[in-house]
């Protein structure tokens, strides 16, 4: 049984992981509103947010190591610190996608001529920020049910990049075909973050059931294994 308080440290890196989730989303959603023109931030302020993240990032790091090595948690605890570390790196990870995106908008910007914004990349944005907010939501409750069905949910997100793709092809001929592949690109990144909130639905399947369920599709069904 690992020693007195750990279990209460535990508890503050999860609190720690969730707010640091909801930074992310929001900073997701102000990058997105920047490339529909529906903000008055620029990229640089997309840029200074992350570099908080980013901080964070490395602080939920260092203290998941020191409980590793003070405490050397067995079965569940140690699941759990594992998948506090996954997360927080991929947490990271999404605030450099919103990076992008707002690069990305720089460069348009700097364009002649650019094509308009196709809706597919509000609704992506939105299924994206839906599927990093029930990841986490099955993180807190252990829900191993409801985080295999984050997964469900990037199907939409791929075939809207599919549209978003094709509809950028037709505007090449009409528009700086520079400024239509930055488009394609501001979706690709939002694609990402979807990819990104199914591999935290997927290492909460692992913290839960000690079943690793990537690669196969995401819809592998186990008993829990013992803590």
């Amino acid at each position: 049984m690992p020693p007195e308080g750990f279990h209460e440290q535990l508890d503050e890196l999860k609190q720690r992981l969730q707010a640091m989730s909801h930074e992310v989303e929001t900073l997701v959603d102000r990058a997105v509103n920047l490339a529909v023109g529906d903000s008055d931030e620029t990229p640089k302020d997309i840029k200074k947010a992350d570099h908080a993240i980013d901080a964070e990032e490395v602080a939920i790091e260092e203290t998941c190591i020191e409980l590793l090595a003070l405490h050397q948690p067995m079965a569940s605890d140690l699941r759990e610190l594992v998948t506090i570390l996954k997360i927080n790196n991929d947490l990271e990870r999404i605030g450099d996608h919103a990076v992008n995106i707002a690069a990305g908008v720089r460069r348009l910007r700097k364009t002649k001529s650019h094509p308009p914004f196709p809706p597919e990349l509000e609704e992506m944005s939105r299924i994206a920020r839906a599927m990093l907010r029930e990841a986490l939501d099955a993180f807190v409750h252990r829900n191993a049910e409801e985080a295999v069905k984050v997964g469900a949910m990037d199907d939409r997100v791929d075939a809207l990049e599919d549209s978003v793709f094709r509809v950028m092809l037709t505007h090449m001929g009409e528009h700086n075909i520079s400024a239509c592949l930055q488009v394609i690109l501001i979706a690709r990144n939002i694609e990402r973050i979807a990819d990104l909130a199914t591999n935290i639905g997927e290492d909460v399947v692992y913290m839960v059931r000690g079943t690793t369920i990537r690669h196969r599709g995401g819809m592998i069904e186990s008993e829990p294994v013992s803590s």
